[in-house]
């Protein structure tokens, strides 16, 4: 049993590897894109100094803002509050919009990087650091990497490193159901050296890994640490585990 548990833990981690280095290649292509295509040899440039870069479509509309931080668009959902109830307060929070627009006042619409956003202006894509909150509510962090948003604006995947204001910080790889926002399958590694794989539904979530003493998330809350797999209901009460060993 043991033996068939770590090796379906190497194989989860050679397909995380793969799709970390598919992540880098994306970002990559990105940034060749943006900003060496469209030079030509004989319209060479050494170097571009500007303060922020706004891309329009053949319509006329911003699709694309580059910036340290990004520059304000009129077409920007994000930072328009008519729009921002047209297209996110009733259907976030259908039974109070006015109460939803008040929280929004406290969100973070910046981000240091590039910023994508649908016909809309909705955006669907960010990339850089000290990213924008999801639409239903704050960071506790300020995220580097890239966020992957559905036509809606919701937030559906991501992978990066995030900080905390005491100065710790972790790496993660988040995919979540398109369905309904909530999150499905990610791949961590936490501020305390904790690694886990974690997939969940409506019903409850799979836990697999290695938790360092007292983690919260394997509620190993001992000086041992935890080795092995455990599943939680909705409630986040744990209803099984199987662990490989538990040393100290």
């Amino acid at each position: 049993m043991e033996s068939e548990i770590l090796k379906k833990l190497q194989e989860i981690e050679k397909r995380y590897k793969r799709m970390k280095q598919l992540f880098i290649g994306f970002v990559s292509l990105v940034l060749i894109a943006i900003f060496c295509l469209g030079f030509t040899e004989t319209n060479k440039v050494n170097l571009i100094r500007t303060k922020g870069i706004i891309i329009e479509d053949e319509n006329g509309k911003d699709r694309i803002l580059i910036g340290a931080p990004i520059p304000h668009s009129v077409d920007r959902v994000r930072t328009d509050t008519s729009l921002v109830r047209k297209y996110f307060a009733s259907d976030i929070y259908p039974k109070d919009p006015d109460k939803y627009m008040e929280w929004y006042k406290k969100y973070r619409h910046s981000a240091f990087g590039i910023v994508f956003m649908n016909d809309k202006g909705i955006d669907v894509m960010q990339l850089g650091e000290k990213l924008s909150d999801p639409n239903v509510g704050r960071r506790i962090f300020l995220p580097t990497g890239i966020l992957l948003n559905n036509n809606k604006g919701m937030e559906v995947g991501g992978f990066g490193t995030h900080t905390f204001e005491d100065g710790r910080s972790g790496v993660a790889l988040g995919l979540d159901d398109p369905g309904n926002g909530r999150e499905a399958f990610h791949a961590a590694v936490l501020s305390d050296g904790t690694r886990a794989l974690i997939i969940q539904d409506a019903n409850g979530k799979l836990v697999l890994g290695f938790g360092k003493p007292n983690n919260g998330l394997f509620k190993n809350k001992d000086s041992l640490k935890f080795v092995g797999i455990q599943y939680f209901d909705k409630k986040d009460h744990l209803l099984w585990e199987q662990k490989i060993n538990k040393t100290e």
